[in-house]
């Protein structure tokens, strides 16, 4: 005991205590200004994980120094060296005490701006919680097979799988498969356990359709993929005017055989019912719209929708669907893009008149502010209330994701597309998102790969070779961003990459050539990659004279100008945040 008490005393004598707390309280406050840091500028993660294993390594070594040497009127020198009648010991401890205060004044003051500034402006930036813990409850709803005597009902069994498919997504404790992936096995000759193990789920779900004039023959079963077992199947005779409670008697079948825990879920999940006859052309028009890249087919999809509403104008599933459509038809030209978005906000509005709670309806509206408006405070407090209202819905996590994006929360759009991509595995949409957040947040083998897999999926996909290209090309590939950008079959997208390609090799007469190609055919339609080319070559005028053009021409590549990695470098430029002013941006990490 008196050892340890001598040795504690030498400690003191010798300052290591003090010397102990006056380098974790330093140490401490290098990390948390480290972590301000990385929020208000574009700091590396790497910089900050740095310092903290530097400074970890060095604290042993301080305290070692400490014991060894001591400060002394002549400099360092050993202590052992030091006559007692010599030493400053006493002087050096209370500057220490001065300096332990000082920097623990400091602290209080990184504190403070840490709550009251950098929390203010992140808050503006937090989106809700969701529930996407991995769930063991994983579950596709296949296709179901029409078997019907003319095989004319296709519609109506793939309108009743995702009837099924909807309902369960909305059980908390229950994580779906979307609807890209698991009808990507439709007409597949593959076993339930192979095509199991490529979705990545525990169960699933299928069944057949026999529709004869108004009467009705569903089967449908639940598997146990692993062992291909049987869990429960029924079989059901009843006419049309029953289908939405049969629906419902499947779902909850299923809820049932999984045993999952409803009681802190939402009330059970109902069909949404209406006319027989005006359910059928929902159906219809659904499956219209899964072939929108087929210009025809939208128009025929906004057709049977108009007419289902005729029947029933108080379908919101119909006004849904519609309001889509219209958002689908301004995008691609079929309609005028402000013709288009007022038609979609009307009939999402529509949807909010007949019932004022619907998540999907406010996720829209918001998708709108954002794309169109460009009100990006209000499509937050839409996206809010839809997140409220069901956070665990696939469609409604993906454009969270894409405002997250918009609004510069890259962090927060990652981890939301990564969960889109695992509700729907085998979409290469899932992919071409995922690649655009990886790339967005510095994550750049992560977005060769997403790039690689979408490729893989559907290699002609529009403008996938473009970002593969960019990606290659922000890791300094760029050899291989060449060959990549060949087999893209967009000109304009070509006409930028290109440019920036051999920018980036030196050959100014070619990047030049193609720059101002890209220009004469492409001023209106990409003005903002033109933005981006000038900003990648660091030419801050044209940069800055080019997002003007963009915003003038209301261009929505816009709307991820905070994320954009290309754009960084003019962050630092007094016009930039009078630019994000001016796009009405709220106040953000990077829109500072």
């Amino acid at each position: 005991m008196k050892r340890g008490k001598s040795f504690w005393d030498e400690l003191k004598r010798r300052n290591v205590i003090k010397g102990a707390i006056s380098y974790i309280v330093v140490s401490w406050l290098l990390i948390r200004i480290a972590a301000l840091l990385k929020d208000i500028t574009e700091m590396p993660l790497w910089i900050s994980k740095s310092l903290f294993y530097l400074l970890l390594i060095g604290f042993p070594i301080y305290l070692l120094l400490t014991w060894i040497f001591e400060f002394t009127p002549t400099g360092l020198k050993r202590t052992s060296k030091v006559a007692e009648s010599a030493s400053i010991r006493k002087k050096t401890g209370k500057k220490l005490n001065k300096i332990i205060i000082g920097i623990l004044v400091l602290i209080l003051v990184v504190l403070v701006i840490d709550r009251f500034i950098i929390t203010d402006r992140k808050n503006n930036n937090t989106f809700v919680d969701l529930p996407i813990a991995m769930s063991s409850k994983t579950i596709a709803v296949l296709p179901f097979e029409d078997f019907s005597e003319k095989n004319d009902n296709e519609y109506f069994a793939d309108g009743l799988t995702e009837e099924l498919l909807n309902l369960l997504s909305q059980i908390k404790n229950l994580k779906v498969t979307s609807r890209t992936s698991t009808f990507s096995f439709k007409n597949s000759d593959l076993q339930i356990p192979e095509i199991a193990e490529k979705l990545n789920v525990t169960y699933v779900l299928e069944g057949s359709v026999r529709k004869s004039g108004n009467l009705l023959r569903i089967t449908a079963q639940l598997i146990e993929a692993k062992e291909d077992k049987h869990l429960w199947s029924e079989t059901y005779d009843r006419n049309m005017d029953n289908i939405f409670a049969i629906q419902d008697e499947v779902s909850e079948a299923v809820v049932k055989a999984l045993e999952l825990n409803l009681l802190d879920s939402k009330p059970f999940p109902k069909s949404k019912k209406t006319n027989p006859e005006a359910y059928k052309l929902y159906l219809q028009a659904v499956h219209a719209y899964n072939y929108s890249s087929d210009e025809q087919k939208l128009v025929e999809a906004v057709s049977l929708a108009k007419q289902a509403l005729q029947i029933d104008s108080k379908y919101v599933p119909a006004w849904l669907l519609l309001s889509r459509v219209y958002e689908t038809q301004a995008n691609n030209g079929t309609l005028g893009f402000k013709q288009g978005y007022t038609l979609a906000k009307d009939a999402a509005k529509k949807v909010l008149e007949i019932d004022p709670e619907n998540a999907l309806a406010y996720a829209y509206l918001a998708d709108y502010e954002l794309s169109y408006d460009w009100n990006f405070t209000k499509a937050q407090q839409l996206n809010a209330i839809a997140l409220k209202l069901d956070g665990s819905n696939p469609e409604i996590i993906s454009l969270t994701s894409t405002l997250a994006l918009a609004l510069g929360n890259v962090d927060s759009a990652v981890r939301l597309q990564e969960y889109s991509a695992s509700l729907d595995p085998l979409n290469p949409d899932s992919y071409y998102q995922l690649m655009n957040a990886y790339y967005c947040a510095d994550q750049l083998d992560k977005a060769v790969a997403a790039s690689k897999k979408c490729i893989e999926l559907q290699p002609n996909r529009y403008a996938v070779h473009y970002y593969y290209a960019r990606i290659l090309l922000q890791q300094n590939r760029t050899e291989t961003a060449l060959e990549a950008i060949k087999r893209e079959e967009d000109e304009g997208w070509s006409l930028q990459i290109y440019a920036d390609i051999y920018y980036k090799l030196g050959d100014m007469e070619k990047s030049d050539a193609y720059m101002q190609e890209l220009i004469a055919k492409y001023t209106n339609d990409m003005a903002y990659q033109i933005a981006e080319s000038y900003s990648f070559r660091n030419d801050t005028e044209n940069a800055f004279k080019w997002l003007n053009k963009a915003y003038e021409v209301h261009d929505v590549g816009l709307n991820e100008v905070l994320s954009e990695p290309r754009f960084r470098n003019l962050h630092s430029d007094k016009r930039w945040q009078k630019f994000i002013d001016k796009m009405g941006f709220p106040k953000t990490e990077n829109g500072k």
